[in-house]
């Protein structure tokens, strides 16, 4: 017996035609059901456990429009980003391609990887690029260098630094670790130039997973690259790729191991697999890990240090996009959710209410500050140990977030979501783009969008 959800858009995996679509729980899960009239009907999963599906979605915010649309609307929602005015989010993060040349060929890789490409831009297209970003979303806009794989670029500490001169606050590098793992007078260079954090592809904590993910062991490089950030104080997240039958059962472990490197590693940031790419068939259910399986493994494999009620919707982005939860180190080694503490007092002289701030602005102070490495103030080593002053003031330290993120792909994309996406990528000809939207292919693997070259 089916019910209906809700109704949405969608495209068709085969001709990538904008086409209606129905949310519909079935045997106690929720699929995006669609139908092309030319190619026919599609299910996708999006959501284990239908009974929880609704109650999360209430919890969803308004983000507000892009304050400088960058496009005009003429076929609608996702041919014409750019952003276009109908789009429903302010940028929380920026995303800039600066290179499609990478070291690795990973069999789970979603970017612009691919070695045939030639696209590997100058200073002058990548200072077009943090134009963009300054003009339509600002200076506090948090970028990440992305590719590729950015480190294969001699010049890229120049190019942290021209962001960094440009006013960018927090300029960070998405890389798998190759080269910070060999060559520590890079990442040196790399810190001087003003990086904020480095962003870790990090899949597991065996090397079996590597062969799978990445197509070679690479634990070993993985912990070089984070002990070299923890020389040269520098901030890591960790991303892992998650593959259902491959690494769902490492999470707990993934946790324990970042655990271990605070305060150097600040949080994981999840990325449930996502079927970009050449996918002539429908992925299966057992194929896809949803925002419950994390949930539910997270808790599972920590033996309930961390509790599925600590973990909410991003509300900064649309509810179904991702979830998120910020803790603390204790002195005892244990993760407690901040959630669960009671408020920092306002500083003296200051009241206690203050006006809210807008959503997208809480996601980009909340990667400003909370991503990159923290000195320890002069007068913590006073705060008596489990004293809420010892706990407030571990908190600029040690904290740690947690993060999951599904991205969608062709199967299960819903247009309603991408217009609510603040993850935006940098695309040729100053424009903006959604990031599921911008990655998209059809089923053949041919690309929605161009990304450069």
């Amino acid at each position: 017996m089916e019910e209906l959800l809700g109704e949405t858009r969608s495209l068709c995996p085969v001709c990538l035609r904008k086409i209606g679509a129905r949310k519909v729980a079935v045997n106690g899960n929720v699929y995006l059901d669609k139908s092309c009239p030319e190619h026919g009907s599609y299910r996708a999963l999006i959501w284990r456990g239908a009974d929880s599906y609704l109650d999360w979605g209430r919890r969803a915010e308004e983000l507000g429009r892009p304050a400088v649309p960058l496009a005009k609307e003429n076929l609608g929602c996702p041919y014409d980003c750019g952003l276009c005015p109908n789009h429903k989010a302010e940028t929380c993060v920026s995303v800039m391609e600066v290179t499609h040349r990478c070291n690795l060929a990973c069999p789970v890789c979603f970017a612009s990887s691919d070695k045939a490409r030639a696209y590997h831009p100058d200073l002058d297209v990548i200072a077009q690029m943090y134009r963009t970003v300054r003009d339509a979303a600002g200076r506090d806009t948090p970028v990440q260098l992305s590719g590729g794989e950015p480190t294969v670029r001699d010049d890229l500490p120049g190019i942290v630094a021209m962001g960094k001169a440009m006013g960018f606050q927090h300029v960070q590098v998405n890389t798998n670790g190759l080269r910070i793992a060999e060559d520590k007078a890079y990442l040196s260079d790399l810190a001087d130039s003003g990086l904020s954090a480095v962003y870790l592809q990090f899949d597991g904590t065996t090397d079996a997973v590597y062969r799978h993910t990445r197509g070679r062991e690479l634990l070993q490089t993985k912990i070089r690259a984070i002990e070299n950030c923890a020389d040269a104080r520098v901030g890591v997240v960790l991303v892992p790729t998650l593959v259902p039958g491959v690494n769902m059962q490492q999470v707990g472990e993934i946790v324990r191991f970042a655990k271990s490197w605070i305060p150097c590693v600040k949080g994981i940031h999840f990325q449930p697999i996502s079927y970009f790419g050449r996918y002539p068939h429908a992925p299966a259910d057992a194929d896809r890990a949803t925002i419950p399986d994390v949930i539910h493994a997270l808790e599972d494999q920590t033996a309930g240090e961390l509790k599925a009620d600590n973990f909410t919707p991003r509300r900064r982005r649309e509810a179904y996009c991702a979830f998120g939860s910020l803790f603390v180190l204790d002195e005892n080694g244990g993760l407690l959710s901040l959630g669960q503490t009671p408020p920092s007092p306002p500083p003296a002289g200051r009241p206690a209410r203050r006006e809210k701030p807008l959503p997208y602005q809480q996601a980009r102070k909340f990667v400003t500050q909370r991503w990159r490495w923290a000195e320890e103030d002069a007068g913590s080593q006073e705060a008596k140990p489990g004293s809420w002053e010892s706990l407030f003031a571990r908190a600029r330290t040690h904290s740690f977030f947690i993060s999951c993120m599904p991205f969608q792909d062709v199967w299960t994309v819903d247009l309603d979501r991408v217009e609510r996406c603040c993850t935006h990528v940098v695309a040729p000809g100053g424009r903006l783009v959604p990031l599921c939207a911008f990655y998209l292919t059809g089923a053949d693997g041919r690309r929605l969008h161009m990304t450069g070259g």
